[in-house]
């Protein structure tokens, strides 16, 4: 085994199995329960010992190695999500302009079938950003 496998629970894990018992999968996300900053992303301790976010160790892991000169960006916004499917290797430049496109959604006072945005017709999903029309949800489950 290799030297940062650990004993958890009296069986040896190794670097995977402890990346996946510290977090929980709900919806779409894998929303990261061990150490975080304060920010919301999360710690792992990576094969060498050393302390990483746990999204990028993730990117690397399950799809390879990050580019040169780009960054991890979670496409569901949530920083706390490891799913790999959620990561998306892309420019800062590229990142900017994704953050400003959330901000402008969020000022959207209809949605894109022309429902108000009001408090009885907004729905918050726990563990994604963003709001729901529910209307349109009532809608769709028909």
């Amino acid at each position: 085994m290799g030297k940062f496998n650990r004993l958890v629970t009296g069986i040896h894990m190794d670097i995977e199995g402890r990346f996946h018992i510290k977090y929980t999968i709900t919806n779409e996300c894998w929303l990261w329960n061990a150490s975080k900053l304060e920010s919301g992303y999360g710690l792992f301790t990576d094969e060498s010992g050393k302390t990483v976010t746990a999204h990028r160790w993730s990117y690397q892991h399950f799809k390879g190695v990050i580019p040169q000169d780009l960054i991890i960006d979670h496409i569901c916004r949530n920083p706390s999500c490891v799913n790999p499917k959620h990561l998306q290797a892309i420019t800062q430049s590229n990142n900017i302009k994704r953050s400003l496109l959330v901000k402008a959604r969020s000022a959207r006072t209809h949605c894109k079938h022309g429902h108000e945005f009001t408090p009885q017709n907004t729905r918050y999903v726990k563990g994604q950003r963003g709001r729901r029309c529910a209307t349109c949800a009532k809608i769709s489950k028909g």
